[in-house]
């Protein structure tokens, strides 16, 4: 069997728990099994496939983040459809299956991780980096450990609608290569930029406004359309796809050691105020959905809304396409 390497390698440099959404299905060759897995992206797409009625139904003032979605499809179970509830007995059974495995992993791989990468330290976000562009075959025992704790996932190109549809390597490519911008990035600083923006009187036509902060758009980045209820920070489950793209590349092992960014943007229809509230809440609504249930670090990711002050089309201020979300790279 050919070692797949990436989300292995991005499994060594995580110290604390985290649960891969992953669905796996078994091939038998010459009495030998293996198992494939998807991603978050195609993970989280089948439970929202499944149970997006009953999402919509029970569960739609439920945001994604923590873990709210699913506890409230328990509370309603008994009246959530069959199909719904066999996907969500099927992917906690899995991952109770995957947590075990990958307890064993790091005791049954550490000769090939010394062999592979020695002197590398942990911690660094070298680690892994050095692991994955090694390309050489591990040991059939550390195969096997990898397998059946689904860590042989590929990065799932994005089949929503928005304004990218990468494939992996490409959107891997888009996010790596930076290691700090020329002016530090937080979004603290943004925040207050944008709410400086508000009282601005050179700022006050919104066609052909001037971005808040230019240096933005010279940084790694994609950008992705994620759909919200209206007016609303909660990610409709049509959408629960594109955030599992984003923590499939966050878990990339040439983007582990980096530190990001997601800022959230709106059109200028309504007033700049509450543009600036909602696009804060939205962004916070998807950093909170990185970190539970995908297992994002919250040390990796800061989130802040610029409402309608940092747009796409400042030609056209009301366009679609201003309703975006950035994932920035601002460096380790």
């Amino acid at each position: 069997m050919t070692f797949t390497t990436t989300a292995f390698w991005g499994f060594l440099m995580i110290k604390r728990t985290t649960i891969v959404l992953a669905i796996s299905f078994l091939a038998g060759s010459a009495g030998t099994s293996f198992a494939q897995t998807i991603g978050f992206a195609d993970a989280i797409d089948q439970l929202a496939i499944s149970c997006g009625a009953d999402i919509n139904k029970y569960c739609k003032n439920e945001g994604l983040g923590g873990g709210r979605v699913r506890q409230c499809l328990l509370r309603n179970q008994a009246s959530i459809a069959p199909r719904c509830k066999a996907s969500i007995a099927a992917l906690t059974e899995l991952l109770q299956k995957r947590a075990a495995a990958r307890a064993a992993v790091p005791r049954v791989c550490d000769a090939d991780i010394k062999r592979l990468c020695a002197g590398v330290q942990a911690g660094d976000g070298n680690l892994m980096e050095c692991f994955y562009k090694a390309k050489r075959n591990v040991s059939p025992a550390c195969q096997q450990a990898v397998a059946d704790a689904g860590y042989e996932v590929e990065l799932a190109p994005s089949s929503a609608p928005g304004p990218i549809n990468l494939s992996s390597a490409q959107l891997v490519n888009t996010l790596q290569g930076v290691e700090a911008p020329a002016t530090p990035i937080s979004a603290a600083q943004l925040r207050q930029l944008a709410a400086q923006s508000l009282t601005d009187p050179s700022r006050t036509e919104r066609v052909n406004r001037p971005p808040l902060f230019a240096q933005l758009d010279q940084l790694a980045q994609f950008t992705i359309a994620i759909q919200f209820d209206f007016n609303s920070a909660r990610i409709r489950p049509d959408s629960f796809r594109a955030v599992g793209l984003m923590a499939d590349a966050l878990n990339h092992p040439y983007l582990q050691g980096y530190r990001f960014l997601i800022v959230g943007n709106t059109d200028a229809k309504g007033s700049r105020e509450y543009n600036l509230k909602l696009s804060q809440q939205r962004a916070d609504a998807i950093r909170a959905a990185l970190i539970d249930p995908f297992g994002i670090s919250p040390s990796r990711i800061e989130a802040v809304g610029l409402g309608e002050e940092q747009l796409l089309n400042p030609g056209k201020p009301d366009a679609a396409e201003n309703r975006r979300v950035q994932l920035i790279n601002i460096g380790r």
